[in-house]
């Protein structure tokens, strides 16, 4: 047998979707099991109750019990199995379940009834679970040993060298010893087994081929999307330094270090002041944003989210007792709180949410941030007494660029970018951003308050995608070896 057949991956798996899907369906394949050790309960509780029908019930209550005891075993050994290219991974995994059922399946047909068993038809639902899950080449391998035991097995009770275990009372007439029909069977089921494992395996490939196509188009679109937000970069960055002098330029004016001006001279410079520091916040928006784009791996390390708060509104503080803002934060947790995520953008996001808090909450307001832990999740209430965003708007907040009605009859500067940064990062950790308005602490029509609730995963662990070009690298030392 080749290296290759050994290893069990073909040359078309060479993308992670496949393991993902694989160890849902080795997941899968243990669910069904516990069925069938149901469903063996119930057959045997209704063998005792049909006096009519005979069957050795001992051995099949042994087999049902092996089939319990082996499957929590392989239940409790999935975790350690390798996600994706190993010398023993899924693929190796799948084939120790489907053999060990195929195995113990020969036993009950052989204990109800051999080639008169109603389980063989159990023998085709494994063969095209099989060639879902295995190469169409292994799967041969198991249908050619499998039928070479069963027609052995059958052969032997034929010529009354091994006891033969029926039903009693489930056929009229014994087939066993009928050599036509036995000969007919094992053809057709032949047949039968080969087909089914060649339909089976050849739509299991093209799906397959086709969800890889579909992953690689969906790359090359990221790779376009950087390459796109490279040149935005490199393009704003390079207008941000005229902007930047036209201020320094402005400031001078209106500091009169070139001579005193007029008040007619003094407003126009002043907006033209004002203008320009917006386009300066728009740009650093637009930045930031590339940048959370561009971010191809996160660096993730144990942050304290009780001090990374307290750290944010420290820098922000002396903005909120100008404004009179009463700041708190609440959590059920008796110590701090602690999650892995890559600090510098988790920063960005909860500042930026508590930065809009700020800007869009009138004097004498409320801001609170509530904290809670429930298993292995963290979630994060943002909420505020400020103008609040209309119903119908709320799809449309973590949109590029776009501004609430509300906020522009306020005048509030803003470019329209922060909130979608947020959702951005966000989503990079696995975790989920919504948003309410009226808030719980909405105080009217006046100052309905906000409120955004992130949820957010204690441990980060990287993603298919992220992982996808070490597995690939994996799998071609692999194939080389």
């Amino acid at each position: 047998m080749s290296a290759r057949m050994l290893a069990l991956t073909p040359q078309w798996i060479m993308f992670d979707q496949f393991w993902i899907a694989l160890k849902r369906r080795n997941l899968w394949l243990i669910t069904l099991r516990y069925g069938a050790v149901l469903a063996l309960t119930v057959f045997l509780a209704g063998m005792a109750a049909l006096p009519q029908l005979q069957v050795d019930t001992l051995p099949i209550a042994i087999i049902t019990v092996c089939i319990l005891a082996y499957n929590v075993v392989l239940h409790r050994s999935i975790g350690a199995v390798p996600a994706a290219y190993a010398p023993f991974h899924g693929l190796h995994f799948a084939l120790i379940q489907i053999s060990a059922d195929l195995l113990v399946l020969m036993g009950i047909m052989y204990f109800t009834g051999g080639i008169e068993s109603p389980f063989f038809l159990f023998f085709l639902f494994h063969i095209i679970i099989g060639s879902l899950i295995l190469p169409s080449a292994v799967v041969s391998v198991v249908i050619a040993v499998s039928l070479s035991t069963m027609l052995t097995g059958v052969l032997l009770e034929y010529h009354g060298t091994i006891p033969h275990h029926a039903i009693v009372g489930f056929l009229g007439a014994p087939l066993y010893t009928n050599a036509p029909y036995i000969i007919v069977f094992f053809l057709v089921f032949t047949f039968t087994l080969l087909v089914s494992n060649y339909l089976a395996n050849s739509i299991s490939k093209e799906l397959y081929l086709r969800e890889r196509s579909l992953t690689r188009a969906y790359k090359q679109l990221e790779e376009a999307e950087k390459t796109k937000s490279r040149y935005v970069m490199s393009v704003v960055h390079d207008l941000k330094t005229p902007i930047a002098a036209a201020i320094t330029y402005i400031n001078m004016l209106l500091d009169k270090s070139f001579g005193a001006l007029s008040e007619e001279m003094e407003r126009p410079l002043e907006r033209s002041r004002a203008r320009l520091s917006s386009a300066i916040t728009l740009i650093n928006d637009i930045l930031q944003l590339s940048q959370v784009k561009l971010a191809n791996r996160i660096e993730a390390a144990d942050i304290n989210l009780t001090e990374m708060l307290e750290d944010i509104y420290d820098e922000m503080r002396i903005m909120f007792m100008a404004k009179k803002i009463r700041f708190t934060t609440w959590t059920n947790a008796e110590e701090d709180l602690h999650i892995e995520a890559e600090p510098r953008l988790l920063k960005l996001a909860l500042g930026n949410l508590i930065s809009n808090a700020h800007k869009y909450t009138e004097s004498e307001g409320v801001v609170e941030v509530h904290l809670k832990e429930r298993d292995d999740l963290i979630s994060i209430e943002i909420a505020d007494t400020g103008i609040g965003i209309p119903k119908g708007e709320l799809n449309r907040i973590f949109d590029d660029f776009y501004r609430t009605t509300v906020s522009k009859k306020k005048t509030t500067e803003g470019t329209g970018l922060g909130l979608s940064i947020v959702k951005q990062i966000i989503h990079q950790f696995h975790g989920s951003i919504s948003v309410d308005s009226p808030s719980r602490l909405g105080d009217g029509a006046e100052r309905p308050g906000t409120a955004f609730f992130i949820t957010l995963p204690k441990r980060f662990v990287e993603t298919a995608t992220e992982l996808e070009d070490d597995h690939v690298e994996m799998q071609e030392q692999n194939t080389r070896r």
